[in-house]
């Protein structure tokens, strides 16, 4: 794929250390402006450049007149499935609630072997698969020996790097909170869901709605209910995940999106950066770490990170206060999209909060695609909704603007509406 719209399309393509692979990403001549969009989770290179298409075409087709001068960087680098749902514990045939939908131990077995056999796709030097071997090893002693579940979580914590740990999802306590304590925790049931996660009658199967019913876009299919322990295990391996992409979006915006940043801003004008879910992570990294003057605007689409990251206790400051962004910072945000904020109950149980909710704005654990920018200073975040195509934006340089998109955007996938590219437009084109 050479351009998308007549616009033309090169791809940076980058490891997990942020190394770029491959020949250096370049720019034809004649560019003035250039936008580097970034995909999150669960995206191969098919699946990023279906986004990157379908985002520029429609971005083309709100105005169809003169793209000369524009460029499209897409970047390409190496995420993994995050599991989208939660798990409580419970049994078959327990006579109440949600608990009566359980999977018995073996089939609990049998879903945490499957996933731990997942995960060495993403965790594959030797060291790590025997890691992992070891874990699956400890499955049968979970529910009885608290030796086991100390075990499991010192085998899973060396899996990472607590270099990233942080408290705005509960990172730090995870690195150094007791491991039965940990487990105990994560082992939730039913009735600590609050409503908006269990769904209409409460937990439901994976791909399925409290009534049986396959659901779309909403808290459908994002509980499972498995047999003691096993659901703590389930919680901490999608946790794991999670950190995992958390820390590699960082390092990938850091270590090779920041340099890629500064090197093509040195060839026009001005550079547009885009970051969908974790690529929001990704691009607000990359905004942190480069040097550049001449990033005129950022758009975060139901980014995976958290709603505080800007305030002035965030990781994400740096944007704010070294004014690393000439133009306005655009945020998407909903509660349509439940997969953004699934790591957010998970950082309650670990945090000692009993209950289990995805966390509104005022919530200490919440998502930026979930809630947009909080705990901002005066006048650094402004709110509305996301227009439709035609409507009037008045984005000022350099201020927030959170956008609420329930209108338009159904899940977390869903930003790619011509709705979401106005917005851009009007902040590439004021």
């Amino acid at each position: 794929m050479n351009d998308i719209a007549g616009i033309p399309y090169i791809e940076a393509e980058f490891g997990k250390d942020g190394q770029e692979i491959g020949k250096q990403a370049d720019l034809p001549p004649g560019i003035e402006s250039v936008f580097v969009i970034s995909h999150g989770w669960n995206n191969d290179r098919l699946e990023a450049e279906g986004l990157y298409r379908r985002f520029f075409e429609n971005f083309r087709a709100i105005d169809p007149g003169d793209v000369s001068g524009l460029a499209v960087v897409g970047v390409i680098w190496p995420s993994k499935k995050y599991d989208e749902s939660l798990s409580v514990s419970g049994a078959p045939d327990a006579g109440h609630g949600a608990a009566g939908l359980g999977f018995g131990d073996a089939e609990s077995d049998r879903i945490v072997l499957q996933r731990l056999e997942r995960m060495k796709e993403l965790f594959t030097d030797p060291d790590q698969r025997r890691l992992l071997d070891e874990v699956e090893a400890l499955l049968p002693d979970l529910d009885e020996k608290a030796s086991a579940r100390r075990a499991f979580m010192e085998r899973i914590r060396a899996l990472l790097d607590p270099g990233a740990a942080t408290k705005d999802d509960a990172s730090d306590s995870f690195f150094k909170d007791d491991g039965n304590e940990l487990m105990t925790s994560l082992k939730a049931d039913a009735d600590d869901l609050d409503e908006e996660i269990a769904g209409r009658g409460g937990a439901s199967l994976p791909g399925q709605a409290a009534d049986g019913v396959a659901g779309e876009g909403g808290a459908a299919g994002i509980v499972e209910v498995l047999s003691g322990f096993k659901a703590a295990a389930m919680n901490i391996l999608n946790y794991t995940t999670y950190y995992e992409m958390k820390t590699r979006a960082g390092t990938v915006g850091k270590n090779g999106v920041a340099p890629l940043v500064d090197r093509l801003a040195s060839r026009v004008r001005a550079v547009h950066l885009i970051g969908h879910s974790f690529g929001g992570r990704v691009v607000a990294a990359a905004a942190a770490h480069s040097h550049t003057d001449r990033i005129r605007s950022m758009t975060l689409l139901q980014a995976a990170f958290s709603h505080n990251g800007f305030s002035k206790a965030g990781f994400f400051r740096d944007v704010v206060d070294r004014k690393r962004i000439g133009g306005p910072i655009l945020i998407t945000h909903t509660p349509n999209d439940k997969a953004v904020g699934l790591a957010y109950p998970l950082a309650s149980r670990i945090n000692g909060d009993k209950a289990m909710a995805f966390g509104d704005k005022n919530d200490v654990f919440g998502a930026i695609g979930r809630n947009g920018a909080q705990k901002m200073e005066a006048g650094e975040a402004v709110d509305g909704p996301l227009l439709a195509v035609g409507g009037d934006y008045a984005f000022q340089p350099g201020r927030f603007f959170n956008l609420e998109a329930s209108r338009f955007i159904r899940d977390h996938s869903d930003v790619t509406g011509k709705e979401i590219c106005h917005a851009v437009r009007k902040a590439f084109l004021p």
